[in-house]
């Protein structure tokens, strides 16, 4: 079976995906955006784990949101509000606490009981990154250029602008080059002395990461979250969407209809049509045939490429590189419905403390990390590792019963590929070990536990498409970024299939519920639709 052909198909109806096509669409395009689930949002979404608890399995907080975007959805019309999140709390094994706060005086303070000279570095750190974020941040909303000049009259005036905005910078290239090869402990430790500061910075290097602190390349995540920024209009810090991440994408959904594009959900691309080297349309799962002159996947470029195109109709070289891109998973996602909220020992214990409204971290020190990623590239899951938790109901009590509370975990360290048995086998008891180390500092937490839902990385590769189990599209290391993501030569959202595009986290910029990605894969696809205007059935100004 077949239907009128359009002018685009997107695989995925993930943030990216949906920017895409709303972008196309005000723009005139005739578009189809596909879904394999009954709900958009791929990675963004809030389902039902509990009867009446309600938490994503995906991404639980927004930040990065470019504010184009924001703006041009009309997203707080549609009544999408964040909550910033509050203070991250920093817990240590061997009792050290450290908060982390938006108010830099309260940061200097707590930081201050570790190191008075860190508190003076920490501030500089800050001060410092803010600056070099200006730098690299306008990056994320253009097309990188191919250094090898394949393409002269699209990567020529990228190059240059990228030439001049080394030129206006020049003074900040060593800072930045040293962050995109150093480790984050060679970085942390020429600035801090303090292991409980170090820790509570440097953590970052393991999320959707095998390497550890000590691996080149890490000090740049320092930078990453730094380089968002989501305009005037949009939320500028970590925050939680009213009514889940589902929210914002149900909202998008409405937007790019809104522009004109149809959506179809529990509608599963089984593969690309390509036709002489070219992408022809796509084939459902039920067999159903849908012609497009044009195919945007917002599916992850090893999913894109070893599963939904015949690999013979790709070529070898592009293949192997696509074989080669690291994106293994690396975190169990853990939900529980709890019946009231657990307390730290010492602190108070009515109402709703500070830290409930921020992030958690359950820190082990740089050299521990280490010790636990090396486990993890060894296929044997750390115990104990680093655990990352928050409660989104003390934001939005609609997403449990009256009284209720859910708790949100990310447990590092646990890689996809295992060394011995199966994650089927194993999820269940690896949960129970990071309730128990939780608790070492929760002491009331297993006993509030009502039901819980845990997803190893291979159920995130099944429920949410990720390969690996990925939540990044694949690793954020600098030689899978820029002009090299997802390979050298292909970061121009184009693919050597004609007419088919890449537009999720596995493209430049990378992971984050950016937009980015999407909108910079939409502009390329539209430039080339201006070359070959009869395809487009319909056009009228954006």
């Amino acid at each position: 079976m077949s239907e009128q052909p359009y002018d685009a198909v997107v695989v995925g109806a993930g943030h990216n995906g949906l920017v895409a096509g709303f972008d196309l669409a005000r723009a005139g395009a005739r578009v189809l955006i596909l879904e394999r689930r009954d709900i958009v949002g791929g990675a963004c979404v809030t389902e039902e784990f509990a009867p009446g608890f309600r938490a994503s399995s995906g991404a639980y907080v927004l930040s990065m949101l470019r504010g184009s975007i924001w703006r041009d959805m009309k997203l707080s019309r549609r009544g999408i509000h964040v909550d910033p999140a509050g203070p991250t709390l920093n817990l240590f094994a061997d009792g050290g606490r450290y908060l982390l706060s938006r108010d830099r005086r309260e940061t200097s303070e707590q930081t201050r009981r570790f190191s008075p000279a860190d508190a003076i570095a920490l501030d500089r750190l800050e001060s410092r990154l803010a600056q070099l974020a200006e730098v690299i941040g306008p990056l994320f909303e253009q097309t990188p250029p191919n250094p090898a000049l394949s393409r002269p009259r699209e990567d020529l005036p990228g190059l240059l602008r990228a030439g001049r905005l080394a030129l206006r910078h020049r003074r900040d290239l060593a800072d930045l080059a040293f962050l995109f090869t150093t480790s984050m402990r060679q970085f942390l430790s020429e600035r801090f002395t303090s292991e409980h500061v170090m820790a509570s910075l440097g953590w970052h290097a393991v999320n959707d990461s095998v390497a550890g602190p000590s691996t080149p390349g890490t000090a740049f995540l320092l930078l990453h979250d730094h380089a968002s920024d989501a305009g005037a209009e949009g939320p500028r810090e970590w925050g939680f969407v009213r009514g889940g991440m589902g929210r914002l994408t149900e909202r998008m959904a409405d937007a790019a209809r809104e522009a004109g594009a149809t959506i179809r959900t529990e509608a599963e691309v089984e593969r690309v049509l390509v036709r002489g080297g070219a992408a022809r349309g796509v084939v459902l799962s039920d067999g159903h045939e849908i012609r497009a002159s044009t195919v945007v996947s917002n599916a992850d470029p090893k999913r894109t490429f070893l599963r939904l195109v015949d690999e013979a109709d790709v070529p070898d070289d592009f293949l192997r590189k696509i074989r080669a891109f690291r994106s293994e998973g690396t975190s169990i996602k853990i939900n529980l419905a709890l019946s009231a909220l657990p307390f730290v020992p010492d602190l108070p214990t009515e109402d709703v403390q500070p830290y409930h409204r921020g992030v958690l971290e359950l820190n082990p020190f740089l050299a521990e990390l280490d010790e636990q990623q090396a486990s993890a590239r060894a296929g044997v899951p750390a115990d104990p590792s680093h655990i990352e938790l928050c409660f989104p109901t003390v934001h939005d009590p609609s997403l449990a019963p009256d009284g209720k509370h859910i708790a949100t975990i990310d447990v590092n360290s646990q890689p996809y590929t295992l060394r011995d048995g199966d994650w089927d086998s194993i999820k269940e008891a690896r949960a129970d070990a990071a309730i128990r180390q939780i608790a070492a500092f929760f002491p009331s937490l297993p006993d509030l536990v009502l039901e819980r839902q845990v997803l190893s990385p291979l159920d995130l590769e099944r429920r949410l498409a990720l390969t690996g189990g990925h939540a990044l599209h694949g690793e954020m290391s600098p030689d899978q970024l820029l002009f090299l993501r997802p390979v050298r030569g292909w970061a121009n959202y184009r693919t050597p299939l004609r007419g088919l595009y890449l537009c999720g986290a596995g493209t430049h910029p990378g992971g984050g519920v950016t937009g980015a990605n999407g909108r910079n894969a939409a502009r390329e696809v539209l430039r080339d639709m201006r070359k070959r205007p009869s395809r487009t059935s319909r056009r009228r100004s954006a």
